[in-house]
């Protein structure tokens, strides 16, 4: 049975898994990689996305009545090798926001906290959610997107008398080489997340205009990516940013609203935990429907995963070196499937 979601549902869960990997090592990585231009490497990130943007609906556009899961089953003599290559990839890419948001935590508020018990109280929660109809599960992210833009803006307000617009210069003083790669490895570690959202059939969304929406959706992820990414830089400079792997929390540290309200960074942040909370949740049930492997499971197998990662070194070495990698997996298993209905409607 398709469960209906509405438009607003289905754009603010959009958001929530795309945005929710920037905040953390996203962000850092980008930075490393693209520096001072880290606001460029976005903008062109966001001209690239149109790929997938392109991929995801005209995938989403094929027997609309089904999800990706029965249209793979149709496209493919052997739908289990690309049902498996896909929930693999996003199982390993889930893995990697879990440690951390995990790690996050751990290092910010519960440093004496064994890394297990963390992971088990959020697994619990991911695992109870992920086990709902796709309805539910949207309607929890409509409410957290609505607290969470607060939240942000909350901060980027708190933090306006601090700017210094002179440390966003000087500009591609390195090249374009820098900023093209930066790019990419956001389109890596972010806009991926869209193809998760193929699990919901394009009939059980009640709007005709679903195309315009994820575009949308899709721009105003990329346009508070670039404010955030800008607000870190001419706040911290360049050099101070790098030297934190989780910049956009730091420059909450002094926060003050009105002059008064002060100490609050600790609230501020709570809306990435939020976004993270829906993307996986979302990833899990993903897996779920592709693979019916129950999300207690499946989230079980990813705690344990992450305890193999022993530090952020560690950590920092495969989100750098296998995570785009793994994304590209799925980028390409997307363009086979597209290449199947293109090759299905011709021969119709």
């Amino acid at each position: 049975m398709n469960h209906k979601i509405n438009i607003l549902q289905f754009s603010t869960t959009l958001f929530m898994i795309i945005f929710a990997p920037f905040l953390g090592i996203g962000l850092y990585n980008v930075l490393k990689i693209s520096k001072i231009d880290t606001p460029i490497s976005i903008i062109i990130a966001y001209m690239l996305s149109f790929i997938f943007i392109i991929i995801f609906i005209k995938i989403m556009n094929y027997k609309q009545s089904l999800d990706l899961k029965e249209k793979i089953k149709l496209l493919f003599k052997k739908p289990i090798i690309v049902i498996t290559i896909l929930s693999i990839s996003f199982f390993l890419m889930a893995c990697s926001l879990f440690y951390n948001i995990n790690s996050f935590i751990i290092s910010q508020f519960l440093s004496e906290t064994p890394l297990i018990y963390i992971a088990i109280l959020m697994g619990i929660l991911i695992s109870y959610i992920s086990s709902k109809n796709i309805e539910i599960i949207t309607r929890i992210s409509t409410i957290l997107f609505f607290l969470s833009i607060i939240l942000i803006f909350t901060a980027m307000i708190g933090n306006y008398g601090k700017i210094d617009i002179s440390n966003l210069l000087p500009i591609l003083n390195n090249g374009i080489k820098n900023p093209i790669s930066g790019a990419l490895y956001h389109l890596s570690i972010n806009t991926i997340y869209i193809f998760i959202l193929l699990i919901i059939p394009k009939s059980s969304i009640q709007n005709t205009k679903i195309n315009k929406w994820i575009i949308l959706t899709t721009t105003f992820s990329f346009v508070l990516a670039l404010i955030i990414a800008i607000y870190t830089i001419i706040i911290l400079g360049i050099d101070l940013t790098l030297l934190y792997h989780y910049p956009a929390y730091i420059i909450m540290k002094e926060l003050s609203i009105f002059g008064f309200i002060d100490k609050i960074e600790n609230f501020i942040i709570i809306h990435w935990i939020f976004e993270i909370f829906i993307n996986l949740s979302m990833v899990t049930h993903f897996i779920y429907k592709m693979t019916n492997i129950k999300p207690y499971l499946i989230i079980t197998i990813c705690i344990i995963t992450t305890l193999f990662i022993k530090n952020s070194t560690v950590f920092n070495y495969i989100v750098t070196n296998f995570i785009p990698f793994i994304s590209l997996v799925i980028l390409i298993t997307m363009l086979i499937i597209l290449c199947k209905i293109k090759k299905v409607e011709t021969t119709l």
